[in-house]
């Protein structure tokens, strides 16, 4: 038996023989055999689902051949056993082969023995591992499971200090509530649970070193201190070993201005964070479904609170610690049930409030990617409104049972962290459109303010009445759909899907719409033309157009077709009309700062951009549109320092280091174009190679950049597209007369880059043929 320990140090081991070591060295075949034997350990993974997780930017036939390699290594280094197959499209990990931590871990939990899952569990998933070139679904997957399993072995910790306690053991509790701590270490709850442990064996000392550990932690992490409640706690136990009560005046503040606790809505067996609401489990349903990590498609932005913390110094100015007025933030809410089948439809859950909230006159409500930028957080309620700019939190969770739907939310008053609202709503799965109306009603009436019946009926009444639809519809409406070709043409296929189901569903017409123009400038696997594919789009938008007027994201797919098509004037209309109808939605405002840029109104741009991250601070895109907005200013040297504060994302945001180079390319320093580009051409993809040709032709590095321009050539002519990245090519090595003709061609094509058109002017402005190419393209003089 061969043993994969993955909890904490990766570790190969079994009989001697294999290739251990080998297999450790290579991050996605481990990964690959970790996926088959946890994701699909009742059962087989299908070959072509393996080819679109591992290795998505591959045509088919590299795909297959890629996995054909990595399992024949496998089988080699391991032994022939060790995988089994179904037929010729399925594989798996034999169980009497292969034994993993993570397998047994889940059993010992399972069956009660919590202190031999405690054993096992030794840190966390893949801890330190890296695997690039995945598709974003196993990254999520990737990320979920280490986050359940960090949950898991925590809830573990602290129901054997409640089975210790039981027994009267107090010193042996204290001691799994120390671990319980240490694998949550920003749970003030759990926090308190261990300091009165201390407290009733009378270990006084090491209660007030857990508080100053503790303390100092959430200083550096979060910089934020202890809530009023630990503070207290602390000073009660100083108070026990014959110091002083209260030593400092903020303390002495802290007694006598500390809130009552709100009320505890439920029971629940394992702390949860400091400000943070418990949710209620509801029984198991009688015939539960396996984990899958196929299908943990829940939206997700890859940000972690550090860097989410530091994104908020992009800010223009400080915001207050708390913000005044009517403002509100809702945080993810947490899928209960742990089922990564159900994340999609938690995720969804979530952005149907955001957008309804949005609706509401006089409210602001922070946009989704700095919403979820706190998935999965430790951070207080304070900590998170005031990184967000608001006054009030909306928190909750959803849990499926079969055809039940249980959702617990609770409105927080960010000031003092204590409950205005609090519900939870025992509904059919049918009826998930009236409970989203219920709590936005309620929220609206609480915050003082009027949504109207005719809004409220509408949420009620929903998209459409077909609860599967709405699940396929959520699936493919994940952000990160738009990362990859292969992603992108999962969404599509999700959103036919749903179509097939509700033929008159408004919202997956639009998101149909939006991946028809994210297809037209990938990899077409239909090999339609990018006019052909742009037609497709239109065809969508309008349809959803026809059937909900009041969509906003309808009107943004409309935009963005018709951009492509030239009619700036159309797109202008359209996108307007989408920030009418969702005034607080950033990314309508993204889309302006992009049209004002290249119809060379730089000031305006510049409003929507600060606008766009007022509403959605943490965004990276948001930041970056600053940056862009700021360079159309001509302001470069500012637009680079922006930038500078998005270079730590990760992963990268290839756009900060496409306006990065272009920054500097209009500064001429070429040598600083190159290196940015050449930071991010990996992933890039050939609009980025075109780019690069560009600055190595301006740098005088022609050799380099004719090599380029021969795989632009090649690309183009087995396309049937692309034209503009041949031109900007030949526009770098200053061949303008080249240039106007790919540029002529990439009109033609639907290639033409807008984005570009602050490097394009400088070389080809003073030409004749420029002007005749602005008045083709409806651009105004300048």
């Amino acid at each position: 038996m061969i043993e994969l320990r993955t909890l904490g140090a990766l570790q190969l081991n079994g009989p001697p023989g294999r290739d251990y070591e080998t297999v450790v060295a290579q991050p996605k075949r481990l990964a690959l055999l970790l996926h088959l034997a946890v994701a699909h350990r009742d059962g087989f993974a299908r070959r072509d689902t393996l080819l679109g997780l591992f290795w998505p930017n591959l045509d088919d036939a590299h795909a297959r051949s890629a996995l054909r390699q990595a399992l024949t290594f496998l089988r080699r280094a391991l032994g022939d056993d060790i995988l089994v197959s179904r037929g010729s499209e399925e594989v798996g990990v034999s169980a009497s082969a292969l034994e993993t931590d993570v397998v047994l871990f889940d059993r010992a939990c399972d069956a009660g023995d919590f202190a031999a899952a405690l054993q096992l569990y030794k840190g966390d998933l893949l801890e330190g591992l890296f695997v690039t070139d995945i598709a974003p679904e196993l990254e999520r997957w990737i990320e979920d499971e280490r986050a359940r399993l960090r949950h898991r072995a925590t809830d573990a910790a602290w129901k054997l200090v409640t089975r210790r306690e039981a027994e009267g053991n107090l010193e042996l509790a204290a001691e799994h509530a120390r671990h319980g701590v240490a694998l949550s270490p920003h749970d003030e709850r759990g926090l308190r649970r261990l300091m009165t442990l201390l407290e009733r064996i009378a270990d006084h000392d090491g209660a007030l070193r857990a508080y100053e550990t503790f303390a100092r932690r959430l200083a550096a992490d979060l910089e934020v201190d202890p809530a009023l409640e630990t503070t207290a706690l602390m000073m009660r136990v100083r108070s026990r070993i014959g110091g002083p009560p209260v030593h400092t005046k903020s303390e002495r503040t802290a007694l006598l201005k500390r809130p009552p606790p709100p009320p505890r809505l439920e029971r629940y067996a394992a702390p949860v964070p400091a400000g943070r609401m418990p949710v209620e489990q509801l029984p198991p349903p009688r015939s539960p479904r396996r984990r899958s990590a196929l299908y943990a498609l829940g939206a997700v932005v890859i940000i972690v609170i550090i860097a989410a913390a530091s994104l908020r110094t992009m800010r223009g100015d400080s915001a207050p610690n708390v913000a005044a007025g009517r403002s509100i933030a809702v945080l993810p809410f947490a899928n209960v049930s742990g089922d990564q089948q159900d994340a999609a439809l938690v995720d969804g859950v979530t952005e149907e409030l955001i957008a309804v909230l949005s609706r509401v006159p006089n409210l602001r409500v922070t946009a989704r990617t700095s919403a979820f930028a706190f998935r999965n957080s430790n951070a207080g309620v304070r900590r998170i409104a005031d990184s967000l700019g608001v006054s009030n939190i909306l928190e909750g969770g959803v849990q499926r049972s079969g055809s039940r739907l249980r959702v617990q939310v609770r409105l927080v008053d960010a000031r003092d962290a204590s409950t205005r609202w609090s519900e939870i709503y025992d509904r059919e799965l049918k009826d998930i459109f009236s409970v989203q109306s219920d709590i936005a009603g309620a929220v609206a009436r609480e915050l003082d303010l009027r949504l109207g019946e005719s809004a409220l009926a509408r949420i009620r009444r929903g998209s459409t009445r077909n609860v599967a639809a709405y699940e396929l519809y959520v699936r493919g409406h994940d952000p990160v759909r738009f990362r990859t070709d292969s992603a992108a043409r999962a969404a599509l296929e999700y959103f036919r899907q749903a179509l097939a189901l509700d033929s008159n569903y408004a919202a997956a017409y639009a998101g149909l719409a939006l991946m028809h123009k994210r297809i037209a400038f990938g990899d077409d696997p239909d090999q339609l033309s990018r006019p052909d594919r742009l037609a497709l789009a239109e065809k969508a938008a309008l349809k959803a157009i026809a059937l909900d007027d009041s969509s906003g994201e309808a009107h943004e797919a409309l935009s963005f077709v018709r951009k492509d098509n030239y009619e700036l004037a159309s797109a202008e209309t359209e996108l307007k009309r989408a920030v009418a109808l969702e005034p607080t939605n950033a990314r309508f405002h993204e889309g302006l700062v992009e049209l004002y840029a290249m119809t060379q109104r730089p000031a305006e741009a510049l409003v929507e951009a600060r606008r766009a991250v007022e509403l959605d601070p943490l965004s990276p895109t948001a930041n970056a549109e600053v940056a862009d907005a700021l360079l159309a200013n001509d302001r470069c040297d500012e637009a680079l320092a922006q930038l500078e504060k998005l270079r730590s994302l990760r992963p990268p945001l290839n756009r900060a280091g496409l306006l990065a180079a272009e920054c500097y390319a209009q500064k001429q320093m070429w040598p600083e174009a190159i290196a940015e580009i050449q930071r991010i051409t990996v992933n890039g993809g050939p609009r980025s190679q075109a780019f690069l040709g560009y600055v190595l032709g301006r740098g005088g590095r022609t050799e380099e950049a004719r090599r380029i321009l021969a795989a632009m050539l090649d690309r183009s002519r087995r396309t049937n597209g692309r034209a503009f990245d041949v031109a900007l090519v030949y526009i770098g090595l200053g061949d303008n007369d080249q240039a106007f003709a790919w540029l002529d061609k990439s009109v033609d094509d639907r290639s033409l880059g807008f984005e570009w058109m602050h490097t394009m002017v400088n070389g080809l402005r003073r030409d004749p043929r420029f002007d005749s190419l602005r008045q083709r393209i409806g651009l105004p003089k300048r």
